[in-house]
């Protein structure tokens, strides 16, 4: 392979969204395909963001309805499918559990999650659509949460000191923790702008997500950022624009920064404060109920119920007397489904990460660009996980919405990736790249 294939110049390797926010890859003049389930998606989005309408089951019906009447073949990937194993486990330790009526309950609950992430995959179909997912996605995103909580920093409504919004938005750890995949698509965006407002409105995404985290005094949103921000950096090829970026956001941060925060951050280390104390003691009260039940747990969402019972048992655990939830969202599944449950959970996003990995490693030189967007999501993701450590957030659709646009975006990639393989024999070669 010559010299020149081996470097393409820029004009030569288009970024993969930008080529998507363009609709140039795949479907001619770059219209979307707006079949009745893309629809519904994009709708059911803008639902359990803004709890407008209280629509959301009828969306999700329509959405699986269009997959079944659609014609096309209905795709169980490994993620969905290890979901739904999951969800096997629970309902079949549902039968050992003390707490039948509300644990029956919120497998409903977790079963209609399910089908909208099984929806989300099979949306997800063409370049175009995923182009307008990830605009239509970062929009909404700002259009509620973001605005809400610059509107309450802008107005003083506060917690203690602690920014957030409304709905389940409204707990400052839930907000800075729902933030974090979506550093991953900003940053993508970011990365991909062609136009002026494009790159604007990226570039001020970047910065306002970690302030606005940073305002929730969320130490789970403190470890998330640092996390995704040395994911960011450990690229293959540095990219100044991203880097200067990530110094200005850094430079944000500490000058808006309530003196607050850093006493927050202080405390990681200490555990001096109420909250560090209490949180230490319900993983104490989590740890003698997974001991108690190691392969069915108490029922997936009896935790709280769990709780107030062995809070009872013991004077040390006075202080968290009553219907907690595990503060964590892997001791929370480990209390609730047993360690088979939070094996089958974990894989789950093991294999999300693997198809990020290999579709990297699959991706030539001439895609650098490419590799680097699924590098963005993985560190959203990467993030995201780090900050479930301090919150329960498993029966939460956001997560799993997330999940099916970074395996649909890996599979455009390696698609499109492969079919220039073929137009174009010689300027592409398919080696593995670590």
């Amino acid at each position: 392979m010559s010299g020149a294939h081996n470097n393409p110049s820029d004009d030569s390797r288009p970024s993969p969204v930008r080529t998507l926010l363009h609709g140039r890859l795949g479907l001619p003049g770059g219209g979307v395909t707006w079949t009745p389930g893309f629809t519904a998606l994009i709708i059911y989005l803008w639902t359990i963001h803004s709890y407008k309408l209280p629509i959301g089951f009828l969306v999700s019906v329509v959405l699986l309805a269009s997959l079944i009447l659609s014609g096309e073949r209905i795709r169980c990937p490994a993620p969905v499918l290890l979901f739904g194993l999951f969800l096997g486990w629970a309902t079949l330790g549902s039968l050992t559990s003390g707490y039948w009526s509300t644990v029956s309950e919120r497998l409903q609950d977790y079963w209609k999650v399910w089908l909208i992430f099984l929806g989300a995959v099979n949306v997800l179909r063409t370049p175009s659509q995923i182009r307008a997912f990830l605009i239509a996605y970062l929009a909404i995103f700002a259009l509620y949460p973001i605005r809400g909580i610059l509107y309450n920093i802008a107005i003083r409504e506060h917690h203690n000191g602690r920014y957030a919004w409304n709905f389940i938005f409204s707990n400052p750890n839930d907000f800075a923790t729902l933030t974090f995949p979506m550093f991953g698509l900003t940053v993508v965006a970011l990365q991909s702008a062609t136009k002026g407002w494009q790159r604007a409105a990226a570039a001020i995404g970047v910065l306002v997500l970690p302030v606005c985290v940073i305002f929730t005094q969320s130490r789970a949103g403190f470890l998330g950022i640092a996390v995704f921000a040395v994911l960011l950096l450990l690229r293959t090829r540095p990219n100044l624009r991203v880097i200067a970026l990530v110094v200005v956001a850094a430079g944000a941060v500490a000058f808006f920064a309530p003196p607050e925060v850093w006493q927050r951050i202080g405390g990681m280390r200490e555990m001096s404060d109420a909250s560090a104390h209490d949180r230490s003691t319900i993983w104490k009260v989590a740890a003698v109920m997974i001991s108690e039940h190691p392969m069915f747990g108490v029922g997936i969402g009896a935790y709280p119920l769990a709780h107030f019972d062995h809070s009872l048992l013991r004077l040390e655990w006075a202080n968290v007397q009553g219907y907690w939830d595990t503060h964590s969202t892997w001791l929370c599944i480990l209390a609730e489904t047993g360690f088979p449950g939070l094996i089958l959970y974990l894989a789950m996003l093991v294999s999300v990460f693997r198809r990020l990995t290999r579709a990297r490693r699959l991706l030539p030189p001439a895609f650098e660009e490419w590799r680097l967007d699924l590098r963005y999501l993985e560190a959203g993701l990467a993030g995201y996980m780090v900050a479930a450590s301090f919150g329960v957030y498993q029966s939460l659709p956001f997560i799993y919405v997330y999940l099916a646009f970074a395996w649909a975006l890996a599979g455009v990639f390696e698609s499109e990736a492969a079919r220039v393989a073929l137009s174009q024999p010689q300027s592409v070669s398919f080696v593995p790249v670590s």
